[in-house]
């Protein structure tokens, strides 16, 4: 079962990422969210990792406050400590699977002349994943917080600020298979996982090839929120 959008428990959602907020403050940490992508890719490429994915840079999409977000986290010195963003598309005449193609091809595979090549067996629900999506990704956690359960509370927050935002009818993530194995999906919230993303015969120097897709409905979003402000899911 998928919730209607005006299902969605306002308080419940707020409740939740009110008590992630202050288990971060808990933790140091002051958040803050932005839809200035000029902005997320500058802080982006300051940090120790230089992590900017490309479905978030303003080289490649003019995201803006209806179809994007991003949030950090500063350290009580005001420096950054995280960094996360999402997106949304509205998927009606077309799979989340066919738009990695047209997109992946676009930004990835077109640029390189032969260097990569993008296939087209992508994860077998991806191509039945329609409707308002949002992308997840391009989290970051300064490597002296890391192992502090903090990446989880962070994502959390993400994913319940969008479903606040949206009300989306799915929300999806590209995960690492070690960290999939590690259990990191299920912690955060993910629901649903596939071993495999998207399908490279060659994939770029800097994309991970066994990425898993990690996806959750509303509903599952919904009971996320309310078993974080301590309500009964159901």
């Amino acid at each position: 079962m998928v919730l209607e959008r005006s299902d969605v428990p306002t308080l419940d959602v707020a409740c939740a990422l009110g008590r992630l907020a202050d288990a971060l403050a808990d933790a140091g940490l002051t958040l803050a969210e932005s839809a200035d992508f000029a902005a997320f890719a500058a802080a982006a490429e300051a940090s120790e990792d230089r992590y900017l994915m490309e479905d978030f840079s303003p080289k490649f999409f003019d995201l803006h406050a209806d179809t994007g977000f991003w949030i950090a986290a500063r350290d009580a010195d005001g420096q950054v400590a995280s960094l996360q963003a999402a997106k949304i598309e509205t998927l009606r005449d077309r799979s989340l699977a066919a738009l990695w193609q047209q997109q992946q091809r676009r930004i990835f595979v077109d640029p390189a002349n032969g260097a990569a090549r993008l296939g087209e067996a992508h994860a077998v629900d991806a191509f039945a994943l329609t409707g308002r999506i949002v992308y997840h990704g391009n989290l970051w956690l300064r490597k002296d917080l890391r192992g502090r359960g903090l990446a989880e509370k962070l994502t959390q927050t993400g994913f319940l600020v969008a479903l606040l935002k949206w009300q989306p009818d799915w929300l999806y993530g590209l995960m690492a298979e070690a960290n999939a194995l590690k259990g990191f999906g299920l912690r955060v919230g993910y629901r649903r996982f596939a071993p495999r993303g998207t399908h490279w015969l060659g994939a770029p120097a800097h994309i991970r090839p066994d990425d898993w897709l990690v996806w959750s409905s509303r509903t599952d979003l919904v009971t996320l929120a309310r078993t974080l402000a301590g309500r009964s899911p159901g």
